[in-house]
């Protein structure tokens, strides 16, 4: 049961959440906890703090304001849940400090939520940001 309600909780974050959407902020402050802790692409220091994610969340979305993405796969167990999806955008804002290429990527990613409480407490992302950098055209073949 817990599975099934978190699979949920983390299937409407991915969906309602999606910082395309209008009103995400909504779904965030619903969904996450105020001291969430972020892992992003294995950088050494999380981003902690439910206002401090939403801030980089809509940075990254400056920056491929056209992105959507598929979910694939999705694994619940206890309060973790995973999932994949496949992402495709065009980079025409700034990206993590680089100007617009105005290029297109295509990559597949991974989120694991540490779901407790029907809050999300934790969360890893990872995509390969290298072959993004490929696909921008910043970064030789």
């Amino acid at each position: 049961m817990l599975s099934e309600q978190n699979q949920a909780i983390a299937l409407r974050f991915a969906q309602e959440g999606w910082g395309t959407n209008l009103g995400w902020e909504k779904t965030w402050d619903e969904l996450m906890s105020a001291d969430v802790i972020h892992h992003f692409n294995s950088q050494a220091e999380p981003i902690v703090g439910l206002e401090a994610n939403k801030a980089f969340n809509a940075s990254l979305f400056r920056g491929f304001p056209d992105i959507k993405h598929r979910i694939e796969d999705i694994l619940a167990e206890g309060e973790k849940v995973v999932y994949r999806t496949t992402l495709e955008g065009t980079h025409t804002g700034e990206f993590l400090g680089i100007p617009p290429t105005e290029k297109s990527v295509k990559i597949n990613d991974f989120t694991l939520l540490w779901i407790a409480n029907s809050k999300i407490v934790e969360w890893w992302y990872e995509c390969n940001l290298l072959e993004v950098m490929k696909q921008l055209g910043l970064m030789p073949e």
